[in-house]
């Protein structure tokens, strides 16, 4: 049974977004825990330069990137050293390569295929931008549609009667076959390319398409305004490579299947199915199939497959657990199976000498998934009693605090001179400051229904809620200078710091969360410690300085 139309471009699409390691002959080691290497390319597809932050900033983000990527290969090495990799994690890592081999055959069978010339793109934008009016009759039999098309020829007022008693399609049968109008795009191919060409009012021959045969008439075609060209091509380009994306990964689905030769025998998983016994909770038991275990359930390029061998591949191949619900269900997993070994067999002989790239690509993969498995394994082992909780507050209270606050009235502007008017004024009508901000203020806040009326905590970053706290409550402040321009302003209310109430919601929530990260943290920073100890840790510091100082500088020159 072949998968669903767009099974292969769902299947496949997500996999071209992977995380992709792209590994040059010259790329060079930048650190190696044991045998495990990262690599100068893999560091700079995970970190790029911060846009709008310090060099120094950048330099601290990087050697935190660093050393998060050599701490998860030093927990990758440990578990594949110890033997401590689970089926899960060890199905993962297949996938991971296997994945890989998805990316390259999509690439070269659907990707690169994938091309729109110009005069595509305006032809589409074109008919995109054009409106039609038709009307039309559907019929499933090319014989009554050419007879239709006879009459009609000879007696074009009829179309209405003749859509009345023939159509199927419901929606217009009874209104003279009329479609609402519609532009190009909406319609399939073979009638919108029939509407593009008729002459106007001009009853065409009959046009074929999944629906059956459509008897046309175009009623009239009008054109929008194409001014807009440069600024939408890009939607229609997208569309465009969207929609042929979609027609090139159905043909390469084909293509693969006959190379494939892959061949599903229902009538045999039947019969399998039929000797199937359970056991007292519902689960098959294999062990008391006889001949049955013999059955050729499919057969393909990897030859011919038992229940046995099924069970085999799909473990070896990451597929996950075999379905023994219905003849159906194993049906389709076993087609997907051999589909997708097929797409895998592909890749390799399409990636010749790639074996070291995935394995560069792999490493990096599962020491990140093994990471995290780390991390939950420690977490979900943390005790989280009310009592452990209570303790980690109070020894932790700073951690805890909700926000200072600063309520207040805002006149800002980039002319310093209206601001020392203003400032004047004020020393005469201080009452008048919120009359002053409606008039002389140039920013407007929307989230709040007062006019010129903000609220800032502690994280803000334009000196409003610092100049609040050292101005004080009911004070109208200097002038101060930020990127807005120069600010006056008039502090109606500052609510200092103070500890979250321990109510059971928190405790529940952010205190546990809180308490669980500082604990995971710790007892995995002492795990990597004691490791460091048993590994062979190098770093190339000098590639490394030079490589980060390369990126950040061209960040900088791209900005500017």
């Amino acid at each position: 049974m072949k998968l669903s139309r767009k099974v292969f471009l769902l299947v496949i699409l997500p996999f071209v977004l992977l995380f992709f390691f792209g590994c040059s002959k010259s790329d060079r080691v930048l650190a190696k825990v044991d045998k495990k290497v990262l690599y100068e390319s893999t560091f700079k597809k995970l970190y790029a330069p911060m846009p709008n932050v310090s060099k120094e900033e950048n330099l601290k983000k990087a050697e935190e990137v660093l050393n998060n990527l050599i701490n998860q290969m030093i927990v990758y090495n440990y578990l594949e050293k110890n033997n401590l990799l689970t089926d899960e994690l060890l199905t993962q890592k297949v996938q991971s390569e296997n994945n890989r081999l998805i990316s390259l055959v999509y690439d070269n069978e659907v990707t690169k295929k994938v091309k729109i010339s110009e005069k595509e793109l305006w032809d589409t934008y074109l008919r995109s931008k054009t409106t039609i009016w038709a009307q039309h009759i559907l019929v499933e039999d090319k014989k009554l549609a050419d007879s239709l098309y006879e009459i009609l020829k000879k007696q074009p007022e009829r179309f209405g009667e003749l859509a009345a008693l023939y159509s199927l399609d419901t929606n217009n049968k009874n209104n003279e076959g009329m479609l609402r109008e519609f532009s190009g795009g909406v319609m399939v191919k073979p009638f919108e390319d029939a509407c593009f060409k008729q002459p106007i009012n001009v009853i065409g021959k009959p046009v074929k398409t999944n629906f059956g045969y459509h008897i046309i008439r175009v009623l009239k075609r009008e054109r929008k305004d194409t001014s807009n060209y440069e600024k939408e091509i890009k939607s229609i380009e997208n569309n465009l490579k969207r929609k042929k994306i979609n027609e090139v990964a159905m043909k390469s689905e084909e293509k693969l299947r006959k190379e494939g030769k892959i061949n599903v025998n229902l009538e045999n998983i039947n019969k399998l199915f039929q000797a199937f016994k359970y056991d007292s909770v519902g689960n098959v038991m294999l062990d008391s199939l006889k001949d049955e275990r013999n059955l050729i359930l499919a057969t393909s390029i990897f030859g011919s497959w038992t229940i046995d061998d099924v069970m085999r591949e799909a473990q070896k191949g990451g597929f996950g657990r075999v379905p023994l619900s219905q003849p159906e269900v194993l049906k389709n997993f076993i087609d997907r199976m051999l589909f997708f070994m097929t797409v895998y067999e592909k890749g390799k002989r399409m990636g010749g000498n790639l074996s070291k790239d995935f394995a560069k690509e792999t490493d990096i993969k599962m020491s990140i998934i093994c990471d995290q498995k780390i991390r939950k394994d420690i977490s979900n082992s943390i005790p989280t009693d009310d009592s452990l909780l209570v303790k980690f507050y109070k020894e932790k209270i700073d951690r805890f605090m909700d926000k200072g606050k600063a309520h207040i009235y805002v006149i800002v502007n980039t002319d310093l001179q209206k601001i020392n008017m203003v400032k004047d004024s004020l020393k005469i009508k201080k009452k008048d400051f919120k009359h002053f901000a409606k008039i002389y203020s140039t920013i407007k806040p929307k989230e709040f229904s007062k006019p010129d009326y903000f609220i800032f905590d502690e994280t803000d970053t334009m000196g409003y809620y610092q100049k609040a706290v050292e101005t004080g409550k009911g004070k109208v402040s200097d002038i101060f200078q930020n990127s807005k321009g120069y600010n006056i302003i008039y502090v109606v209310d500052v609510v200092p710091p103070k500890p979250k109430e321990l109510t059971d919601e928190f405790k529940a929530r952010q205190l546990k969360n809180e308490y669980l990260k500082f604990y995971t943290d710790s007892i995995y920073n002492d795990q990597i410690e004691k490791e460091k100890k048993n590994i062979k840790l190098f770093v190339n510091r000098d590639l490394f300085d030079k490589m980060v100082n390369e990126l950040i500088s061209e960040n900088k020159e791209n900005k500017e």
